[in-house]
């Protein structure tokens, strides 16, 4: 019935969340938080759905700094990223840690000299071997499943995590910039 859809999508969606707070690591959070925070500019970087995931997350950092970006195209992130230095950062989101352009990305920020925050379901992935520090985030997809809303569910909470505790370190600045 139309009623056990939804309390089957809620459940998948609320397990997200609960397998993403148990996989976090609030030491590595917390200086994720750090990196962002000491970072000149952070890219927030991903593509396809994950892509979506990173324009929320600039969305969100923007109304507390300016030092957060996004760009949209796979060709224009490589570029940002063979200019960035030791003093830049990027966030990048990718589910499943093996989309070719997110790993070209990565590796060339690396390749510069950037700091990387990566956010994914899977530890160990392509992506994560560029990664100074991984979030992990909590739902499984099938096959078929590409992009479900529970998996941005969960990135959403990495987010909003990394947001809050940014917004509450530099309560004074945020407000004023907000």
């Amino acid at each position: 019935s139309f009623e056990n859809v939804c309390r089957k999508l809620y459940q998948t969606d609320v397990k997200a969340m609960s397998e993403t707070l148990e996989l976090m690591d609030t030491d590595s959070t917390a200086k994720a938080v750090d990196l962002l925070s000491g970072a000149r500019r952070v890219f927030c970087f991903g593509q396809g759905g994950s892509n979506v995931m990173a324009m929320e997350a600039w969305a969100r950092f923007s109304t507390a700094s300016s030092q957060f970006l996004h760009i949209e195209d796979s060709h224009m992130q490589a570029m940002a990223a063979s200019m960035m230095d030791e003093n830049d950062a990027e966030v990048l989101i990718s589910y499943s840690g093996a989309t070719k352009d997110t790993i070209h990305v990565a590796k060339t920020a690396r390749q510069a000299g950037a700091k990387i925050i990566c956010i994914s379901r899977f530890v160990k992935s392509p992506l994560t071997a560029f990664s100074d520090y991984t979030l992990l985030c909590g739902a499984n997809e099938g096959p078929l499943q590409g992009g479900s809303t529970s998996a941005e569910i969960s990135q959403l909470f990495l987010i909003d995590v990394l947001y809050s505790e940014y917004y509450r370190r530099y309560f004074d600045t945020c407000s004023v910039n907000n």
